[in-house]
Parts: structure tokens; C-alpha cells; sequence
């Protein structure tokens, strides 16, 4: 017999790599989770939620399943419910790149598009009015417990336990929240920086509402948006824990796509746009540290979901993004 493993059991269990020639100071390490099956870090939270809602009775055979997300998610959730026979339907806003909307329908899942202010709220009300499970990745305490279970130890595997720092953007915030609350649980010094879409709203709410104590806080609306799928949001989700964060840097479309093509250029790596915000705001973190210390970042999925966009020499003229071919 073959020594061979199913493919769902590939999830996880990803790949460190060195990009400490990205800084003048202290080492670089990022988790490779664009190398997930389905090509995101996603499929963690995808696998564990259904497991989880399999183990509870809350899902069952010939159960339908609705999944609001940005793309990666629901690429994760289709996948996951073709292997599991599930009927799928993911709704995604109007931002998703058509890659990966195209790779939702190769499940066989149902798509839907919707305007990207309402899609969450479209799939809560898809699956309240059908009695459908929701996936409800923001808000489900299953994400953030996944990579406390697992991105977490990985990373602290990894670095034989010499992190010092960890750097990640966030959409629903269940990677960050998970992932830091373990670490900071081994070594409470640990210091977690959250990079945040430059007109995401997140830097506002963490600044101005959490650290002055502030719950109220509702920061002034703006028209202004940004490029990068999968990041930042207009207000906290239910799985984001500021507790464990100590800093938010903001961070640029141009800085973010930029990065991304610095990286296919000088590391071969192709990721999609929420690495590039990663990867910016960790080597401004290395960057003010000493040699000894020791940042881990994640690429969080795939460039391949993006060729129509941010390596889309039109898509980048259109949008006044600066590469080195553009």
C-alpha cells in the first residue's frame, strides 16, 4: 500500500521561511500557508468549524451550508463540502477577485455577488430564513480557537521558541487573536503587531475606542477604500481580541502591492495582497529591532487568485499602483 495521506489531511503543518534579507535588523520568518490546499491559510478555519459543528449535531448529512466571506473562505468551505458532499452556497462581495470566485464555482458551490457593505449580513439572512448552517467566520469562536490549536504551536514549534514578535493583517481576526493569545501565553513578552489596511477602520477603533477605553467609539465615516482583499473592515468583528495586540500600523495599497512583487522578484514568492500588507509591516517591526530578535509573519495565500488585479499591468495603471513593470 502507498504512503499516501487524503488530501483535506494536508491542511496545516506548514512550511517556515526565511526572509530575514528583507531587513537591516532582526530575522524574518513567514509561515507559508498559501501552500493549503485550496491556497489560503483559510482552509484551517474551513475544516475545523465543520468538524467542530459535525461533532455538535449543529451540521448533518444533507445539510446545506452558507459561508459569507471575502473569497478564501468560501474557496476553503467549497472544497471542504465537495469532499464532504455538502450543498454549498458562499455569498462574496463584489471585490472578490474573479479567480477566486471561479474557484468557488469549481465545487460546484452556488456563488452569490453582492455589494461589499452587505454580503456579511446577506448570508446571515440566507441561512436564518432557510434554516442553512452559517459558517459565520466572524463572529464563530471556532476561528480564533483554531489557531490557537494549531498556527500557534506550529509557530512556536518553528522557532524553537525564540519569537519575539508576530505580525498579521486581519479580516475576521480570528489568525491574529488565536495565534497571539497562544503565544503570549508561552512567553507573555511577546510583543503582536496587527497591520491594517490604510481606510480600514480598525486602526481608528484600536486607538481611539479600545485604548481609551471607549466602546462607544464610532470613528468618521469615509469614502475612501483600498485595493487589498481579505483585510481590514469597517468595525471589530466578534473574533477580535485587541487584549493581545500592542500595536496597528497602517499600511498602503502601494506599499502592500508593491511588496508583493518585490517578493516574486527577489524571494520567488507569489502571494496574494494581504501578504504584502504582512510582510510591509514586518520589516518595519524587524527594522527597529536587534539581530537576536526574531519576527514571524504569514503569507497568507496565493498570487494566483490575483492575476486579474494586482498582477494585472492594467488593473495596476488603473489604480495608479507603482510596480517595477508598471
Amino acid at each position: 500500500m502507498a504512503n499516501a495521506s487524503k488530501f483535506i489531511d494536508l491542511i496545516g503543518k506548514t512550511p517556515l521561511v526565511d526572509l530575514t534579507s528583507l531587513t537591516r535588523a532582526a530575522q524574518l520568518y513567514a509561515k507559508c500557508e498559501f501552500l493549503n490546499p485550496s491556497f489560503s491559510m483559510k482552509d484551517r478555519i474551513a475544516k475545523y468549524i465543520l468538524e467542530m459543528a459535525e461533532a455538535t449535531n449543529q451540521l448533518k448529512p444533507d445539510d446545506t451550508i452558507v459561508c459569507s466571506s471575502s473569497g478564501n473562505t468560501g474557496c476553503s468551505i467549497a472544497m471542504l463540502g465537495a469532499i464532504k458532499g455538502y450543498s454549498v452556497i458562499i455569498v462574496v462581495s463584489d471585490k472578490c477577485s474573479m479567480e477566486k470566485q471561479n474557484h468557488i464555482k469549481s465545487f460546484n458551490a452556488t456563488l452569490i455577488v453582492v455589494d461589499e457593505r452587505d454580503y456579511v449580513e446577506y448570508g446571515k439572512k440566507l441561512a436564518q430564513d432557510n434554516d442553512y448552517f452559517d459558517v459565520n467566520q466572524y463572529d464563530n469562536p471556532y476561528n480564533p480557537e483554531t489557531y490557537y490549536k494549531t498556527l500557534g504551536p506550529e509557530i512556536w514549534k518553528e522557532t524553537n521558541g525564540k519569537i519575539t514578535h508576530f505580525v498579521m493583517t486581519g479580516s475576521t481576526f480570528g489568525c491574529i487573536s488565536g495565534t497571539a493569545k497562544f503565544l503570549k501565553e508561552k512567553k507573555q513578552a511577546i510583543q503582536v503587531t496587527l497591520a491594517d489596511p490604510l481606510y480600514s477602520n480598525i486602526h481608528s477603533y484600536y486607538y481611539n475606542g479600545y485604548l481609551k477605553n471607549n466602546p462607544q467609539y464610532q470613528p468618521v465615516a469615509t469614502t475612501q477604500s483600498y485595493l487589498i482583499e481579505g483585510a481590514g473592515k469597517q468595525k471589530p468583528t466578534q473574533c477580535l481580541d485587541f487584549s493581545v495586540i500592542d500595536e496597528v500600523l497602517q499600511v498602503s495599497d502601494q506599499e502592500a502591492i508593491s511588496t508583493c512583487h518585490k517578493l516574486a522578484e527577489k524571494e520567488g514568492l507569489f502571494v496574494g495582497g494581504s501578504s504584502g500588507i504582512n510582510v510591509f509591516a514586518a520589516t518595519i517591526v524587524a527594522n527597529r529591532l536587534k539581530r537576536e530578535d526574531v519576527v514571524v509573519t504569514v503569507l497568507a495565500d496565493n498570487g494566483i487568485k490575483y492575476l486579474s488585479k494586482i498582477y494585472d499591468p492594467r488593473f495596476l495603471t488603473q489604480n495608479k499602483i507603482k510596480t517595477s513593470y508598471v
